[in-house]
Order: structure tokens, then C-alpha cells, then sequence
């Protein structure tokens, strides 16, 4: 089968989740002996090969780039990005002199920031069978997170104008898969998708490698890793852990991995001067899950799933988690505890554990085991299942016509 997968970036470009589950799909779906292409967004068109995938990146094209981030683009600039990335027609041509070109079975598309819902017209235009994953808020918030101060239970007035472009081309996906009931609920709230036509399929986390376990301290260590920002909970987290009492505070370290503003982070070391802590940056998850004894999970926003915590998982790591969005789905009170991210909640839940480090011990040895439920091999068997209902009855009507 050939099989064309869309992204709005993909490796070495990192910008979440998304980007880590696409590429395991990609992978997974060369490895079961497929042909896989990858249409992404970049800084330039090249087209380059990872891993067995054929990578065709095309330079954006809207008012600006936001390959780099948006930092330092005017509110009005953004404005405008949006509206034209609601519809953008820029792409057309060339996306069917690629389609024409590698002549895919099906389309996967994921992601889709950059190109546009106008990438499904141009798809269907080839009659094409076209499967769509829903992995953020995209369709409906054109922020892809539904969240400004606090989550939103409808959409903005901007939100509102950009969903209602994006309306007119909702019909042209065969299939919807979500990454997580949550997410697929959350969307039939402002579109309708038939039960027959959307499927949920969890994403996967490669198995781990063996992990050493640094035990440099004799502390116990809590750990965090994202982007280090307040909307991601951090602010959340490290006032839950200056509440705790000086003899809890004497008995943890807490450690952050992942990039941040500069003056958010060096504000947060002076705030954590009484208990010891220690900013990482970027590190690879082997080194990072080797250092903690237990992840904080502290979201504020519904995530659409919640990778961090089956990542976490593999590695032997069990998981303190918010209870929002997708992430209550994937708990389980054999490796994990789940708390609502409001005040005081976090505080106590950290003094549970700090007390019952027996409990600790318990639930890592449940971890791995756990993670076996979102192994990549049921998630390519889920995709390729998926992808075979969908041909079957394209192929039929195509000799019938």
C-alpha cells in the first residue's frame, strides 16, 4: 500500500506530541512493509528520506513563517495568518502535481495548521481516500488548544469566524480518528460526525530502553517535561510546592526538562530557592526518566491526550496527572494517581506520596506492563485495519463507475 501521511511539521522538527505519533506511524508503517510519504511544512521545499519515510517539505506559504514561533508578529499579523490559513489556496496546485506524482492509496492527514482545510478539497479532487486524526483543537481554534485563561466551553468571536470557513469543508474526510473520546466528543459539540464515520485510536509509545536509574540523591525526585510555561501547569505546580511544609520540602528534588521563557524560568528558581531543583533544558527521555522517581503532570488545559504519561510509563516511571481532557482515560490506579489541577489538590497528593513511598515502589513495577497497552505495534495494526475498511468500499465504487 502507499500510503501519504500530512503533518504540519515532522522530524528533525519537533514541536509536541503530534509530531513524536506521526512518526511512529510513518515508521511503523514502513516496517510492515509499506510505502510511506510524508507531506510537511518548512522553511524551504526538499524533499529528504528518514528512516525508510519519504519527507516532501514545502515552504510555507502565508504573510509570514511560524516554523520559528510567532514571537515578536503583531497581534494584526496573526490575525491575518489565521484567516487565510482557515482557506489557503496557495498549496492547490502544487499538492496535485505531488498527489498525481506518488499516486497514494490513501491520505492520512494529521495536523493540518499550515496547509489548511483546503488540503481535503484538494485531495478529494483526485477522488482519493482520505482518513483525517484529529490531534488538537484545530478545527474548532484556530489556537488548536481551546484554552485562554481557563478552557473554553465555546468558541471566541475569533474562533467563531475562522470555524465557520473551515465549516464548509468538514464533509470531505471519509473517516475521523481521534486520539481520544474526550476529543472526539469535544468536536461533535460544534460539527456532526456519524458514529460510523469516526473511530478512536490511542497513540503509542516505543518500548524503552533499560533506563539506569541515577541515584545521585537520596532525595526524592520529582520530575516534569514539556514546554515550561504557566498554561502548561508549571505555574500550578511550583505554587502547590511551595504550600508544602519545610520537612516535605527538605525530603524532594523537583527537576524540569524542556525549554521556557528565560525571565518565567529564572523567576521560578528564585521562587524554588527552599527546595532543591534543577532546570535541564532539552534532554532525551532516556536521561530525563532515568533522574525522577515520579512525573508531575499538572495540566491546566483538556489535553487532547497526553503522551507524556505512557512515555513516562515505558521507562518504569509511574505518574502523578491531571485529570483534563484525554489524560483521565489513560489513568490507571495501578501505576498512576489522578488529581483535579485545583488549588490544594496537587499539595496534599504530594504529601501522600512523599509519605507512602512503599505505594511508590508498588506502582513501578505495574508501569511497563501498562505501557504494553499502547504499544506501536496495535497502533499500526489499528491504523492499517482502519485504512483497509476505507478502501474497500472506495475501490468498489470506483469499478462501479
Amino acid at each position: 500500500m502507499r500510503v501519504l501521511l500530512t503533518n504540519s511539521f515532522y522530524y528533525p522538527a519537533f514541536v509536541g506530541g503530534a509530531e513524536v505519533s506521526v512518526k511512529i506511524l510513518a515508521e511503523g508503517l514502513v516496517n510492515a512493509g509499506h510505502q510511506v510519504y510524508v507531506l510537511t511544512t518548512g522553511l524551504d521545499d526538499q524533499v529528504y528520506r528518514v528512516n525508510g519515510v519519504i519527507v516532501i517539505s514545502l515552504k510555507q506559504r502565508n504573510i509570514f513563517s511560524i516554523y520559528g514561533g510567532t514571537d515578536g508578529v503583531s497581534n494584526l499579523k496573526k490575525s491575518i495568518w489565521h484567516l487565510i490559513d482557515s482557506c489557503n489556496l496557495f498549496y492547490h496546485t502544487r499538492i496535485i502535481s505531488i498527489l498525481k506524482r506518488i499516486s497514494p492509496d490513501i491520505v492520512n492527514t494529521n495536523t493540518i495548521q499550515g496547509f489548511s482545510p483546503v488540503l481535503w478539497l484538494t485531495i478529494k479532487k483526485l477522488k482519493i481516500p482520505l482518513v483525517h486524526t484529529m490531534r488538537d483543537y484545530y478545527l474548532l481554534c484556530h489556537k488548536c488548544s481551546m484554552f485562554n485563561n481557563g478552557n473554553c466551553a465555546t468558541l471566541c468571536a475569533p474562533c467563531k469566524v475562522t470555524h465557520q470557513v473551515k465549516k464548509n469543508f468538514l464533509s470531505y474526510p471519509d473517516h475521523y480518528i481521534a486520539i481520544s473520546d474526550f476529543i472526539l466528543r469535544k468536536h461533535r459539540q460544534f460539527f456532526n460526525i456519524a458514529d460510523g464515520h469516526a473511530t478512536t485510536i490511542y497513540n503509542a509509545v516505543l518500548k524503552a530502553g533499560n533506563t539506569k536509574h541515577n541515584t545521585e540523591t537520596g532525595k526524592f525526585r520529582l520530575g516534569y517535561i514539556g514546554r515550561v510555561a504557566a498554561d502548561k501547569g508549571v505555574r500550578y505546580l511550583v505554587d502547590e510546592l511551595l504550600k508544602l511544609p519545610d520537612d516535605k520540602k527538605d525530603m524532594l528534588k523537583i527537576i524540569f526538562a524542556g525549554k521556557g521563557d528565560p525571565e518565567f524560568v529564572a523567576q521560578l528558581q528564585i521562587e524554588l530557592t527552599g527546595i532543591e531543583h534543577a532546570f535541564l533544558g532539552v534532554i532525551s527521555p532516556a536521561d530525563f526518566y532515568g533522574r525522577i522517581d515520579t512525573l508531575i503532570v499538572p495540566a491546566l488545559w483538556n489535553e487532547p491526550f497526553g503522551r507524556t504519561v505512557i512515555e513516562s510509563l515505558s521507562f518504569g516511571v509511574p505518574v502523578c496527572q491531571s485529570d483534563r481532557g484525554g489524560l483521565e482515560e489513560i489513568f490507571s490506579a495501578d501505576c498512576s494517581w489522578l488529581f483535579s489541577p485545583d488549588e490544594g489538590n496537587l499539595l496534599d497528593l504530594l504529601q501522600y506520596v512523599l509519605d507512602n513511598r512503599d505505594e511508590v515502589e508498588r506502582k513501578k513495577q505495574n508501569c511497563i506492563r501498562r505501557s504494553r497497552d499502547f504499544s506501536a505495534d496495535n497502533y499500526i495494526k489499528n491504523y492499517l485495519e482502519l485504512y483497509h475498511k476505507i478502501l474497500v468500499p472506495s475501490a468498489l465504487l470506483q469499478s462501479a463507475n
